[in-house]
């Protein structure tokens, strides 16, 4: 290699650190907390008369798996028709509050579902992927540089996610190429200020610096969408969206 092409690479290499390195720091925790911050609270309902649940046909393992049938559940619509699962996010909040989402996390595969469907990680923080099941799961994730494995994990047994692997944010898709129907994501949100509805598609995000913000919300099935709104000091805003197929 002549030494134009080395000090191109060199200088590729440094601006790809420099980049990633921005990324990283994009998020500040203030030290000494938000003061006087306001909260986030809605909920995400279904627009009209959602569709009655798919059938998944289970074809593999169906003994350990639970039966030959079970209702698909990428789409969770409550009686009073809220959504379960839907990722809320504050997409540019630049510095605020500590990151709550508890540390190590833990995913398991556990009558050939991934428990739970939904889960939020922190960047670059460790965890474990658990296989409860008695049959072995090949536990594969998808994403854009951000974590990707594909790794059969025997049954009652699991796989360690070291530190610093979850390189930045972004979503992670996971399969199992054993059991085709098996499915789920991990998202892992550019800061702190994300949370997932609940049953009834209730959610809550707390101390947030008083701004104007662009809320994104996020459902595997239903796709995505966007919300602006104001938070003022010590006070709760509250939201409410509706989405459909």
């Amino acid at each position: 290699m002549n030494q134009r092409r080395w000090v191109t690479l060199a200088l590729f290499c440094l601006f790809a650190v420099q980049v990633h390195s921005a990324a990283a720091a994009k998020y500040k925790v203030l030290k000494d907390g938000v003061a006087d911050g306001g909260t986030l609270s809605g909920q995400i309902t279904y627009d009209g008369t959602p569709p009655a649940p798919e059938v998944v046909v289970v074809d593999e393992d169906v003994e350990a798996c639970g039966g030959a049938e079970r209702k698909a559940e990428d789409l969770l619509v409550s009686g009073s028709g809220g959504i379960q699962n839907v990722v809320v996010s504050i997409t540019d909040v630049k510095a605020g509050k500590q990151w709550d989402f508890g540390g190590e996390f833990t995913y398991d595969q556990k009558t050939c579902r991934f428990i739970p469907r939904i889960l939020l990680i922190e960047p670059k923080s460790s965890g474990v992927v658990l296989n409860s099941d008695s049959i072995g799961h090949n536990f594969h994730t998808v994403s854009k540089g951000i974590f990707n494995v594909n790794k059969k994990i025997q049954g009652n047994s699991e796989m360690a996610v070291q530190k610093n692997k979850i390189r930045k944010s972004g979503m992670i898709r996971a399969k199992c190429d054993i059991h085709s129907w098996m499915g789920g994501y991990w998202v892992v949100p550019e800061n702190p200020y994300a949370t997932l509805s609940d049953a009834d598609g209730q959610f809550s995000i707390t101390d947030i610096p008083a701004g104007t913000y662009t809320v994104k919300i996020w459902h595997e099935k239903l796709g995505e969408s966007t919300q602006e709104v104001v938070v003022k000091p010590g006070e709760t805003t509250e939201m409410k969206a509706s989405l459909k197929l």
